[in-house]
């Protein structure tokens, strides 16, 4: 996080080494894609439709603004009025296991970061080469969504 603000040495150069390496080979991501979004979220924080973490009109609708807007447009997507029902079910485990891997490497190839992109395959070769040395693909696979799904529910609770 402080190296995506160029917030830990005095050169940014390396605060943007750094924040590759770590969210790219350390974390399976991509730094372009976080700094878009972290940098928007930090210019409109909390703004609907402004923010992209507060984003999800596919599946949640939350605050006060979105919930009257879908009222008067009669959005009905989705039985809202429920939401609190089902957001343990979508929220937690969904939301990095699915939704960001998909946001992450569309990100990258529709943008041409290339360099991210190879960050984080250098992530899932590394998770591979360790893991398959003492389980099969097969239960590295299961390893590696379990880790991705208990992170998310950190994550979204965090948050």
């Amino acid at each position: 996080h402080d190296f995506g603000h160029l917030s830990v040495f005095k050169n940014s150069w390396w605060d943007h080494l750094l924040h590759k390496f770590v969210i790219g080979h350390l974390k399976g991501a991509a730094a372009g894609w976080w700094n878009h979004r972290h940098f928007q979220h930090h210019a409109k924080p909390n703004i609907f439709k402004k923010d992209p973490d507060i984003n999800m009109i596919n599946a949640f609708v939350v605050g006060k603004v979105q919930p009257v807007e879908f009222g008067i447009k009669k959005i009905k997507n989705l039985p809202y009025n429920h939401q609190h029902k089902y957001f343990f079910f979508i929220g937690p485990p969904l939301l990095i296991p699915v939704y960001f891997q998909v946001q992450i490497f569309h990100n990258m190839i529709m943008h041409g970061l290339w360099l991210d992109l190879v960050w984080c395959i250098s992530y899932y070769v590394r998770y591979f080469l360790c893991y398959t040395q003492f389980y099969s693909v097969l239960w590295t696979v299961l390893l590696f969504n379990f880790v991705r799904f208990m992170g998310s529910h950190w994550f979204v609770w965090v948050t």
